[in-house]
């Protein structure tokens, strides 16, 4: 005879209280009458989330009968990746739910979803997988082909990526920079290389200027610019915070022929001098001497074969010196106090460990080779701590 709790079970279904109905059904032991009721509740429910709880109840009443096992996880694997793409694949753990959906749809016998959904998170393979136990070899094949392509895809991301560190610490920029976009190019979540991208390109040096700043010692400022501008202003080349200073008070331009180095004044409020005399027009810079900028701020130049040496003598910048040569030519910086030297090539600075006995590049030993300054570098040369700015 039929228990009360199954009586209670059956009317309760009849009246349309599936809740009751699939707790008495589970209570007399009618499984099969407990997953109708809980499918049926999750088909009621007001939100996604009580879906799943449902159908989630349903799979556990179901236990290891086939028929319903496979029912409830079709069910439930339905569900749950209807949720996922309702509210984005974004994060790992929306793909450990999406795995979670196909693994229950292989269960229900639904293939076809379940390698929809693995090939939505990537797993192009894990989906082949899915297709042929579901025997749809077409769909099979294209996943494995697939599947190809990204394996070659995350090969060359991976090896992109070896090439940009390694482009880094043998101080080759460009060249980290050309396998870092690679590596975008490549990567199927590519955010994390584009924030790198951003931040190589803040800190690349490409105007044919670089700071060198030694700990305790004067500032030197490298260039191989046209035209070299003298101020305030924190734009300028060779920045001074001397009073009756303007922002932008005089220029220095090599000319045409790359020979000469000539002084003008930028309409300066203080005027600029040359050996004690007010500067008018351009004026070259040849031998040695020195130039004032307005009335507090004097500097020293002397023309070489093949650069142009500025050193402040007065002012609030005093031993601050600027060098500058064609681009292309050796500077060697021995004159400034430090054995290094530079080139300039495209607006890059280029270091050479020139005379200098021990040279270390960000912590590592620095060779007979040139690197590519970017800011942030530091070296140590013969015990003269650098920072790249």
């Amino acid at each position: 005879m039929f228990s009360s709790d199954y009586r209670a079970a059956v009317a309760a279904e009849a009246a349309g209280n599936v809740d009751l109905a699939a707790e008495r059904y589970a209570l007399a032991g009618e499984h099969a009458g407990a997953v109708r009721m809980h499918l049926a509740r999750a088909a009621r429910a007001p939100t996604r989330t009580a879906e799943i709880g449902a159908l989630r109840d349903a799979l556990r009443w179901a236990g290891e009968e086939p028929a319903l096992k496979r029912q409830a996880a079709a069910a439930l694997g339905r569900a749950l990746y209807e949720a996922a793409r309702a509210e984005g694949i974004a994060t790992e753990r929306d793909r450990t739910r999406v795995r979670e959906a196909a693994a229950l749809l292989v269960i229900g016998d639904d293939h076809h979803l379940a390698g929809e959904a693995l090939e939505a998170i990537g797993d192009h393979l894990g989906a082949a997988n899915a297709y042929t136990a579901g025997g749809l070899v077409e769909k099979m094949e294209k996943a494995l082909e697939r599947d190809d392509v990204a394996q070659n895809k995350e090969r060359e991301e991976a090896d992109a990526f070896a090439g940009y560190e390694t482009g880094m610490r043998v101080g080759r920029r460009d060249d980290a920079r050309a396998e870092l976009v690679r590596a975008v190019q490549a990567a199927a979540v590519a955010g994390e290389y584009r924030r790198k991208l951003d931040q190589l390109d803040t800190a690349l040096l490409t105007a044919g200027r670089v700071e060198l700043k030694r700990r305790g010692k004067p500032l030197i400022v490298a260039c191989a610019a046209h035209k070299l501008v003298l101020g305030r202003d924190q734009l300028c080349d060779l920045t001074l915070r001397a009073g009756g200073v303007s922002r932008q008070h005089a220029e220095i331009e090599l000319s045409d022929d790359k020979r000469t180095f000539a002084l003008r004044d930028l309409d300066s409020r203080n005027g600029t001098t040359l050996s004690g005399m007010p500067l008018a027009g351009r004026v070259p810079l040849e031998g040695s001497g020195r130039f004032g900028l307005g009335d507090e701020c004097t500097i020293d130049f002397e023309r070489s074969a093949s650069a142009l040496v500025l050193r402040i003598a007065t002012g609030l910048d005093r031993g601050a010196a600027l060098v500058a040569a064609v681009e292309g030519e050796r500077i060697d910086l021995a004159p400034l106090g430090t054995c290094l030297d530079l080139v300039f090539q495209r607006g890059r600075p280029l270091l050479g460990r020139g005379a200098c006995k021990d040279v270390r590049f960000n912590d590592e030993p620095l060779g007979d080779v040139r690197v590519q300054l970017i800011r942030g570098d530091r070296i140590v040369a013969d015990g003269d701590e650098i920072d790249v700015a």
